[in-house]
């Protein structure tokens, strides 16, 4: 049953004002994304869903009894007074703006975040290198049901699918006197792309594609491989790109950690109803 003032909701129209009016420019609210839809009016529905789930979130936090530190509050404060001090005339009074309105939006998110990291202070961290393994391919593919690199549809018929099938077992033949796989590839492939850095989730290759790329070893180049989506040749040229492979664990690490939080938000709106 708790109401939000609507200056409130005009101070975090603001934040969205002012972060992305710098690039790209005012008009941005009235560029239309759908039939009658516009960016303004989706950002107009994301400012009630973030100032809900923020009191949504602070009404835990008074249950658990997280309060935030002086320390903490004072950032918020010395944050508002940074942001009055950009702000125009105008801006101040079309979006009621002040430092103490202001400090309660940054105390309400600080609130936030310190609450994510209760939540999921005890997922588990440790990934191994096989579950976040990205590797490294160059490939060239004929494209069976997709769109091309011209951006054109396409969707081939089954006696199509034999021609093509003709065509790619022809380009491995070829590929044995080529002086370079990733050359060969780019000027014979459908696909937009020849090198790709991919994990077992990618989706830009069929699964049968991903699953003989990961069967090879470095340096191997694979037979014909038939996808969903088209046929493939590949060849590995890292079996375990290590700086990838460790950016993919922390995104792991932080999926693990919005589903968690996902689950405690979602267990605390149900007290609310």
């Amino acid at each position: 049953d708790q109401g939000i003032k609507y200056s409130e909701v005009k101070n975090y129209c603001y934040f969205l004002k002012n972060q992305y009016e710098g690039s790209f420019g005012e008009k941005i609210w009235s560029y239309s994304v759908g039939k009658d839809t516009t960016i303004g009016d989706e950002a107009k529905e994301e400012v009630i869903n973030m100032v809900t789930q923020l009191k949504v979130i602070k009404a835990a936090a008074e249950e658990q009894k997280i309060k935030l530190t002086n320390d903490e509050k004072d950032e918020a404060v010395q944050k508002a007074e940074e942001m009055i001090q950009t702000a125009t005339q105008q801006d101040k009074q079309e979006y009621y703006l002040s430092v103490q309105s202001l400090s309660d939006i940054y105390e309400e998110n600080a609130l936030a975040d310190k609450m994510f990291y209760v939540a999921t202070d005890d997922v588990d961290n440790n990934i191994s290198d096989e579950e976040a393994k990205q590797i490294k391919i160059q490939y060239l593919e004929v494209i069976t049901n997709g769109t091309n690199a011209s951006g054109k549809k396409v969707e081939l018929n089954e006696k199509e699918k034999v021609t093509a099938l003709k065509r790619v077992q022809q380009l491995k033949t070829q590929l044995t006197q080529a002086d370079d796989f990733l050359t060969f590839a780019k000027a014979n492939t459908d696909a937009a792309d020849a090198e790709l850095t991919i994990g077992r989730d990618t989706t830009k290759l069929s699964k049968e594609a991903i699953d003989a790329a990961f069967a090879l070893e470095k340096g191997q180049t694979s037979d014909v491989i038939t996808g969903s989506d088209g046929y493939y040749i590949i060849k590995c040229t890292n079996t375990l790109d290590r700086e990838e492979t460790d950016a993919n664990k922390l995104k792991i690490v932080e999926e693990r950690k919005r589903e968690v939080f996902g689950q405690e938000y979602d267990s605390f709106v149900n007290t609310l109803v």
